[in-house]
């Protein structure tokens, strides 16, 4: 039966050639170079069935159909993926994984496929929704805990993983694929432990501490505050490195048991202070407490295949603490490295691989890949981005942005991607590829809320450039736009206005961390002048305004138009809410605040200032509850 399918394939040739073929066998056939336009034309036309190419260059055919995979549209939508290379036990994994119908490999002819086709359409065999979600329940040999850790992130789990290990019992709550909390049965995982173990609190201190609990005093971490063993700030950090701890000690699981609960909450748990990406704990898991027999059994099966790097390796190793060895060892690799090599290498160099092979940075394939592509893909192995380096990296990050971005001011299309107007489709697709590795939010995805909207910004740029001047059919188009000059004036416009007021935005933040609250405040101010619509810099403004006036019961009530200001325009970012909670908390107002900080938490599970304030609030609530205790008691 005719059927009507979209071919996603970045080599027009190839999809002319695989058009054909379908077409023989009477489907009508629609195209897509990229996934943008894929996404976009499932929305619109929703075909029968999607041919997804996996090595796109904007973004990659599996995350073209994870992101598929979260549309109603395209949740049961029949895909069948076109690979270029040799499918692998890891393309394979993530294929089922993501629901896909098949994966087929070239050397692969059109006639092949149109068979393949014909057949997914004649068995109907779109997946149900529920297998495309990480499995409700199974066994940690049949699913490892770093791939289940991957499969949880790429579903955006919101809810609870439980985890049965003998005596051993977990519970994790995720949001969004995010691990938030975390809850033990052990008595040896308990925060005293952790504390003595650390030489934060001494036996004597822990046992006093111990003891005033069971008469009711309050929670552990508020007794020591009593006690003035440790200040506020001290115990929270402690309680989020602990619960940290408590998560990665999963990775030494070699079976068990698990099960997931969607929409469902850990209560009690321990908050785990997240920073970076998911995909560091998964190699921090890997790298500590991954059993070193699992991963040389794994070595040792694959011993003559080769190592290759896949996707954005740069920014999937961003945040990660290399030694040299480490270091030397990923840039010596070129797509000819065999994994056989592996197994007289250092323990610290056969986790690091493994690792790497956990989150898809490397991918193991049965021939060497090209070595010039490989190196590229490599790249500079960043060393880490330490506690004490994280500042210096992340200045290097915004350096390189804004000299990206005034580049990018006062010139066309052809001028931002750094082609010819006679360039051809090739050339200009290597030439954006190129920039956008540069600039892809993902490889900020770690930094400060400045950082990434202004790579934000420049990613919009580059992409509408391309978008533009990719194809003959768009050079056409912008040429006649251009004749007129209008819209091409006012986006440059805007876009001037919007560098001047981030840099602007920029400065003030350093400032307000140096303590320079005036000089913070005008530029602060200048920014909103330029971008007025941006609720991020209303919020700033009005949090200075209030540092530079604390007492000042008018400016304060400024200060508060400005910071609801920043809230009503900056809806979806957790930053306006939590300057809107510490102005209520300088207000006096304790209820209003929690409810600022704790909105944050929601949109930013990771926001580690708004649960460090939620922290800090409940334990001088409790605190109190105690003091009123002994007081009536008395």
């Amino acid at each position: 039966m005719p059927s009507t399918i979209l071919c996603v394939q970045e080599d027009r040739a190839l999809a002319r050639e695989f058009a054909a073929a379908l077409e023989a066998d009477g489907h009508e056939v629609l195209f897509a170079t990229d996934g943008r336009r894929c996404l976009e034309i499932v929305e619109r036309q929703t075909p029968d069935l999607v041919v997804l190419d996996v090595y796109l260059s904007r973004q990659d055919g599996f995350e073209v159909l994870a992101e598929l995979r979260q549309r109603p549209v395209g949740r049961t939508l029949p895909v069948l993926l076109h690979s270029a290379r040799a499918v692998t036990r890891e393309l394979a994994g993530r294929a089922e994984r993501l629901a896909a119908n098949g994966i087929v490999a070239s050397p692969v002819t059109p006639d092949q496929l149109a068979q393949r086709v014909a057949g997914i359409l004649q068995k109907g065999d779109a997946r149900p929704e529920a297998s495309l979600r990480t499995p409700p329940l199974g066994t940690l040999r049949e699913l490892p805990v770093p791939e289940l850790m991957r499969a949880i992130h790429q579903d955006e789990l919101d809810g609870v993983l439980l985890l049965d290990h003998g005596r051993k019992k977990k519970a994790i709550e995720f949001r969004g694929g995010w691990p938030v909390s975390v809850r033990s049965n052990l008595v040896s995982e308990c925060l005293g432990n952790h504390l003595v173990e650390k030489g934060l609190v001494t036996q004597t201190q822990l046992d006093e501490s111990l003891e005033r609990m069971r008469t009711g005093e309050g929670l552990q971490g508020e007794i020591l505050v009593a006690m003035e063993v440790m200040d506020e700030e001290a115990v929270v950090d402690a309680i989020e490195g602990h619960a940290l701890q408590k998560f990665l000690e999963i990775f030494s699981w070699r079976d068990g048991r698990f099960e997931v609960r969607r929409g469902a909450h850990v209560e009690k748990g321990s908050a785990i202070g997240l920073e970076g990406h998911p995909s560091k704990l998964i190699v921090d898991g890997v790298r500590h407490r991954y059993p070193l027999k699992q991963i040389d059994r794994y070595f040792a099966a694959h011993r003559d295949a080769f190592l290759v790097p896949h996707g954005d390796v740069q920014a999937q190793l961003d945040d990660l603490t290399l030694s040299g060895p480490e270091i030397a060892w990923l840039q010596g690799i070129d797509g000819a490295t065999r994994i056989g090599t592996l197994e007289q290498s250092a323990e610290a160099i056969r986790r690091l691989a493994f690792a790497l092979l956990c989150i898809d940075a490397l991918a193991v394939e049965g021939q060497a890949g090209d070595r010039e592509a490989s190196r590229a893909a490599m790249g500079p192995v960043p060393n880490g981005a330490r506690s004490s380096e994280r500042s210096a990296g992340e200045e290097k990050l915004r350096v390189e942005l804004a000299t990206l971005a005034n580049a990018m001011q006062n010139k066309n299309y052809y001028e931002i991607l750094g082609v010819a107007r006679s360039a051809s489709d090739d050339e200009i697709r290597a030439a954006y590829a190129v920039l956008a590795k540069r600039t892809h939010p993902d490889r900020f995805h770690g930094a400060s809320s400045s950082v990434r909207h202004l790579a934000a910004q420049v990613f919009a740029r580059l992409s509408q450039a391309y978008d533009s001047v990719g194809c003959a059919e768009a050079r056409e188009a912008y040429a006649a736009q251009v004749s007129h000059g209008r819209r091409e004036a006012e986006a440059v416009d805007e876009g001037r206005r919007a560098l001047q007021a981030e840099t602007e935005f920029q400065r003030g933040e350093a400032l307000l961390a140096q303590r320079a609250y005036e000089s913070a405040l005008i530029c602060f101010g200048r920014a909103m002048e330029n971008f007025p619509s941006e609720g991020e810099y209303h919020s700033y403004y009005g949090w200075c305004l209030h540092l530079c006036h604390p007492d000042n019961q008018i400016m304060l009530g400024e200060a508060l138009e400005h910071c609801r200001e920043g809230v009503n325009l900056a809806k979806d970012r957790e930053k306006p809410y939590l300057l809107l909670g510490r102005l209520y908390k300088a207000m006096g107002k304790p209820g209003a605040a929690k409810k600022m900080f704790s909105r944050a938490v929601e949109i930013k599970p990771q926001c580690v200032e708004a649960m460090r304030e939620l922290r800090i609030m409940n334990m001088r609530r409790d605190k109190d509850k105690g003091v009123l205790k002994r007081i009536f008691r008395r």
